[in-house]
């Protein structure tokens, strides 16, 4: 599914320089939340980690159009390097792309835990993602990339649009009534307008997050807790 990779074990500036490359492939476009050419298949993209860190559980789960889980997959292994702000890609992005490889869809759309371009080298883990894989990525972290002043209303849906001083753009939205927002950012072939719409339709209203990437979240906390005896119940719903 990813073309041809780069190492992801490197220093810091071999990371910065490798983002400002691949920065430069992003695009983003409109893509249609509806009608024939709307996603059909979506996939989440979550990590959960040791209490030292030294573990990682990545899981990629694909659902349709009605919630349905399509595939999943799992993923155990050593993380990337410890994590530094604005290098979470070299952390746990070799993680995510072998999770998202194992799955026996191949999805339209892909949501992760993670900025897009609302990064300061223009290449968030989504955008990261989106790029080597070619396919449409879409930020939906639950903390802010910067300081904001402000919450969007507190109805789903409502939201209002970030802006850097380098331009990129994301947006702070609510994606289940009453509680925190999400900052939704486009990663790749798609664009700000598109990742809004389409982080709507695959939220039920059920979760802060949207469908899948819940649905991944509590797959690989699930995995974590069971190779460390948590009990499920520990932190495997944190995303409503």
């Amino acid at each position: 599914m990813a073309r041809s990779v780069h190492p992801w074990d490197v220093t810091l500036p071999r990371a910065a320089e490798i983002q400002e490359r691949l920065s430069a492939e992003v695009e983003l476009r409109p893509l249609p939340s509806s009608g024939p050419e709307a996603p059909r298949i979506s996939a989440g993209v979550d990590v959960a980690y040791s209490k030292d860190g030294t573990r990682a559980w990545a899981a990629a789960v694909a659902m349709d159009e009605w919630f349905r889980v399509a595939a999943a997959k799992l993923v155990e292994g050593d993380p990337g390097i410890p994590y530094v702000p604005g290098y979470l890609a070299f952390r746990e992005g070799r993680l995510s792309l072998d999770a998202l490889a194992g799955l026996e869809v191949e999805p339209d759309v892909v949501f992760l835990d993670g900025h897009g371009v609302v990064h300061e080298r223009g290449l968030g883990l989504a955008s990261h993602v989106g790029v080597l894989l070619g396919v449409p990525t879409i930020g939906v972290p639950k903390t802010p990339f910067h300081a904001i002043d402000r919450m969007p209303g507190p109805d789903r849906g409502d939201y209002y649009v970030l802006t850097k001083e380098w331009g990129a753009q994301g947006a702070s939205i609510r994606l289940k009534a009453g509680v925190k927002p999400v900052y939704v950012s486009p990663g790749h072939l798609v664009d700000l307008d598109s990742a809004i719409a389409i982080a709507l339709v695959w939220s039920s209203g059920r979760h802060r997050v949207p469908e899948p990437l819940a649905a991944a979240h509590t797959m690989s906390v699930r995995a974590r807790n069971a190779h460390l005896r948590i009990p499920d119940s520990a932190g495997a719903d944190d995303t409503r």
